[in-house]
């Protein structure tokens, strides 16, 4: 009569848990060692939230998302586009005033000839995401007229983005306006006015970050 081997199963079923638990811990430690798991946050060094909406390009609102332009696989030393993002208000006192500076430095890192010596695949965006800080209070008009409007006397040439429902203003957890941030090609924040040390304005942080000189 045949018996079986029940040693011999028992230990075949073991082999087998054991080449199961070696292939998966394999599979976790190679996972680990090869990726780098960056937090999505508002500081310097965490990966940009969210943004989108529709855009005013200065002819059309268009879709826009921040997500659609990154390049995830850019490292430094390639080329690529860099995102000065202000979060802003058009009744904003501080907002108003910094306009006209914006206005001077758009020619300096915008546009088809940017004064400022960069990379030829280097390129430099501006985007402002207009908020609603005080909606329904008397003299602080919102609508994507007065979004328009604001980009025009300004004779800014870049991107407004209409947040007056406030969902990317809440998505990043905006404490005020204006709030500015610099985005690097692969998603990463280089600058936050909130973690910003006093004295160092984005500008500022754009020429540093930002390289210099011919082709990369």
């Amino acid at each position: 009569m045949l018996r079986r081997n029940i040693c011999n199963e028992a230990g075949a079923r073991s082999d087998g848990l054991m080449f199961v638990s070696v292939l998966f811990i394999t599979a976790f430690t190679y996972i680990a060692l090869t990726t780098n798991p960056v937090y999505t946050g508002i500081g310097v060094g965490d990966r940009a939230p969210d943004l989108s909406g529709q855009v005013w390009d200065g002819n059309s609102w268009t879709d826009f998302d921040l997500q659609d332009n990154i390049d995830s696989m850019w490292s430094e030393g390639d080329g690529g586009t860099y995102y000065m993002i202000e979060f802003m208000d058009t009744n904003c006192g501080a907002c108003i005033k910094s306009a006209s500076e914006i206005t001077n430095q758009q020619s300096k890192w915008t546009g088809d000839n940017p004064t400022r010596s960069m990379p030829e695949n280097v390129t430099v965006e501006f985007l402002a995401v207009s908020i609603s800080l005080r909606g329904g209070t008397e003299g602080w008009d919102y609508g994507q007229t007065e979004i328009t409007d604001f980009r025009t006397e300004y004779e800014h040439t870049f991107g407004y983005m209409d947040d007056h429902d406030n969902d990317n203003r809440d998505e990043w957890g905006i404490p005020g306006t204006p709030t500015y941030f610099l985005v690097a090609p692969n998603g990463i924040i280089l600058y936050a006015t909130p973690d910003a040390e006093q004295g160092l304005s984005i500008w500022d942080a754009m020429d540093y970050e930002i390289p210099t000189g011919g082709v990369m």
